[in-house]
């Protein structure tokens, strides 16, 4: 195996493993503000590891499947803060047990 396919392969088992732990994390927290921490993780770390993996096997195919996955990664990157943020105003909007709407 050359040092290509050993970085690779490290890349893709870490993100995997990042996203097993954010998985976890999900399941394991109980208030949605906790689980965002995790979800934001998952939607960040784990994908551009993976995607580093695929760029680095040259697995993309061509330059534009490179371009593709280099895309992917940064739209991932971008809008999942954007969405993080949307969902915890949204959940602290939302009136608890025994509380009147707003």
């Amino acid at each position: 195996m050359s040092a290509a396919e050993i970085a690779a392969q490290v890349l893709l088992w870490a993100g995997v493993a990042a996203q097993l732990a954010c998985c976890v994390g999900v399941w394991w927290t109980r208030d949605v503000f906790d689980r965002l921490h995790y979800t934001a993780t998952a939607s960040t770390i784990g994908p551009v590891l993976i995607g580093t993996s695929v760029v680095v096997t040259g697995g993309a195919g061509s330059v534009s499947g490179t371009v593709q996955v280099v895309a992917a990664a940064g739209v991932l990157l971008l809008l999942s803060p954007v969405v993080t943020h949307a969902v915890g105003r949204a959940a602290r909007r939302m009136p608890r047990d025994g509380e009147a709407g707003p």
